[in-house]
């Protein structure tokens, strides 16, 4: 009887911390919201903000990231008013943007395949 009742309880344990893992690699952040934009550097935001008057949400890799440089993928970017109009036939906006002196420039823009 003892035996079974720790039997029980270690499978009970275990069924919790299967549980607990599965939910802890689940994003914690909405996929769309204004966060992933408050991490870019203010010259980005700003750009970015230009493009929705009415306030930019972006996805989760709307801004990939090398030690250097910053790419912007438009296809992650919504305006809370509707979609951002950076996309056309199947090709969405790129922005590259290069630390020049602690401050980012952009590089270069052009369209490309939009990744889904």
């Amino acid at each position: 009887m003892i035996a079974r009742s720790i039997l029980v309880g270690v499978a009970l344990l275990s069924l919790s911390a299967a549980a607990h893992a599965a939910s802890a690699q689940t994003p914690k952040d909405a996929l769309w919201n204004s966060y992933h934009l408050t991490q870019l550097p203010s010259e980005i935001q700003r750009a970015v903000a230009a493009q929705c008057p009415a306030g930019p949400i972006a996805g989760h890799y709307f801004a990939t990231y090398t030690p250097s440089t910053i790419v912007l993928h438009f296809e992650y970017l919504g305006c809370r008013n509707g979609p951002a109009a950076v996309c056309r036939d199947g090709q969405c906006l790129r922005q590259v943007y290069r630390d020049v002196g602690g401050h980012y420039r952009l590089e270069r823009s052009f369209f490309a395949a939009a990744y889904q």
